[in-house]
């Protein structure tokens, strides 16, 4: 098999075998890569292969720091990382293997559907936050922050693509012009666009340009040539009046404006700072989002403002009052309310909540359609977990006849706040009448009846188990 250089050749893979991969089918394509969906019928799962230029693979600086910073990222351990499972050369052919993702990239939904709610908007981008805030705590940059790597699956997750694959080419190209910063030029940074040293603040100042684009359809600066749409980078505001005009509430811009700033000194200096304003944005602007990604320690004075950062609009009223948060969460009280209770935890909450204040279960329950089979009672089979210790000893919670990941970050069904509890732990899902959990590689493991459980292999529960997720004891029960 020879080096894939042109369309025709990348295109030749297909139906071809790489290693222990079967080539399906061609996803994706860049200047930097081609993206293809293979089989791997050792472990009987579907990943992703992206193949990389020969005109690149050549050379032999690139292969050298393509390995090392393939080594980093692939140590990245993430709930909003996409996991690389292999990399390396075969055949001349140089390619990484990762975690494939079924629900296209943010680039393909926005195609799809224009503007994003300010609900979606926020959740992907919180998500996205995530991610790199663990890239950054291990020095790693993403520098080619934008739609088109961000990875979605169909229940909404996202997880974050190609670290690393932007330095790795800087290192082997001759950067000394402005325009000629290797990346995307609609998210890219001043700093970037014009060849200078990036850190953490240039990969929040394209966030800052995704979420722009999230909430309005379209990106800022746009041009005929990347050398003018760095230029707008450089020297002209951020055009918030296309963010006015689809009324993106006052918190939320300003949070934009700062993320955006053209100095990195006065951006946010943390994707945590990120994460912690925009949740505190969507609790003033009333915007709901999912229970997990509001902590329960996030609380807002009567008084807060957001970044008060420049007006850049000059139409707009000297008199005009600033956007206050109020003391309350979304959702507020109406004379029509009435009392649901939340199917996982049973807690009792007003009809106008769309998540559970007491767990942050979906109040909808529309996992109730994955029941299938049912008890000799008539009523499905369900799971119940009763945590033994920990901060949340006492509690009770039930599952659906569907797939739930357990772990102690946000993308995760259920969050166990422990120490010894992994990002991703385990999981725990219903198949042909019985219920098994599998450990997800963790830290400190899963064990059931005191017994450890291998990574990925699951095992069958049976009514009573105790199971330990690190230090957190949990007894499990199957209920009608």
């Amino acid at each position: 098999m020879q080096q894939m250089g042109t369309n025709d050749d990348m295109n030749a893979l297909v139906g071809k075998t790489l290693g222990q991969f079967r080539i399906v089918e061609r996803i994706g394509a860049g200047g930097m890569a081609t993206v293809f969906k293979a089989y791997q019928p050792v472990l009987d799962r579907y990943v992703a292969v992206k193949v990389l230029p020969d005109y690149h693979a050549r050379d032999p600086i690139f292969k050298e720091r393509f390995l090392r910073e393939a080594r980093a990222v692939a140590r990245l351990d993430h709930p909003n990382i996409v996991q690389i499972y292999l990399f390396g050369e075969e055949e001349n052919i140089t390619y990484i293997v990762m975690q494939y993702v079924d629900g296209g990239t943010l680039k393909d939904k926005l195609k799809q559907t224009g503007a994003l709610s300010p609900t979606d908007a926020l959740k992907f981008v919180i998500q996205a936050a995530e991610g790199l805030g663990a890239a950054h705590e291990h020095g790693i940059i993403h520098r080619d922050v934008k739609p088109a790597n961000m990875l979605l699956r169909k229940d909404g997750h996202l997880l974050l693509s190609d670290f690393g694959i932007v330095k790795i080419l800087e290192g082997t190209t001759n950067l000394t012009r402005v325009g000629t910063g290797i990346g995307t030029p609609q998210y890219m940074s001043p700093e970037q666009g014009t060849g200078q040293p990036v850190d953490a603040s240039s990969d929040i100042y394209s966030l800052g340009i995704v979420l722009f684009h999230c909430l309005t359809g379209r990106v800022p600066f746009n041009a005929d040539s990347p050398l003018t749409i760095t230029v707008k980078h450089l020297n002209e505001p951020l055009p918030v009046a296309f963010l006015r005009q689809v009324n993106v509430p006052q918190p939320v811009e300003q949070a934009i404006v700062k993320m955006t700033a053209k100095v990195p000194g006065e951006r946010y200096s943390t994707t945590s700072e990120v994460i912690t304003e925009l949740l505190r944005a969507a609790v003033a602007s009333r915007i709901q989002l999912p229970w997990h990604m509001m902590p329960p320690s996030l609380s807002i004075a009567p008084d807060y403002q957001p970044f008060a950062g420049p007006i850049s609009n000059p139409a707009q009223s000297n008199n005009a009052q600033p956007y206050v948060a109020s003391q309350s969460l979304p959702g507020l009280a109406s004379q029509s309310t009435v009392t649901i209770s939340c199917f996982r935890c049973q807690a009792q909450n007003p009809s106008d909540r769309l998540f559970c204040t007491s767990c942050g279960y979906e109040l909808a329950d529309r996992k109730a359609v994955a029941d299938r089979i049912m008890g000799p009672n008539g009523r499905p089979i369900l799971a119940r977990f009763l945590l033994q210790n920990g901060q949340q000893a006492g509690r009770a919670f039930r599952f659906h006849q569907d797939l739930t990941t357990i772990g102690r970050t946000n993308g995760n069904d259920l969050i166990i706040s422990g120490r010894t509890v992994s990002r991703r732990h385990a999981r725990l899902w219903f198949d042909n009448g019985r219920w098994y959990l599998a450990d997800m590689q963790s830290a400190n493991g899963t064990f059931v009846n005191s017994v450890r459980l291998q990574p990925n292999l699951p095992v069958m529960l049976n009514d009573g188990d105790i199971i330990n997720f690190g230090d957190e004891v949990v007894q499990f029960n199957i209920i009608y």
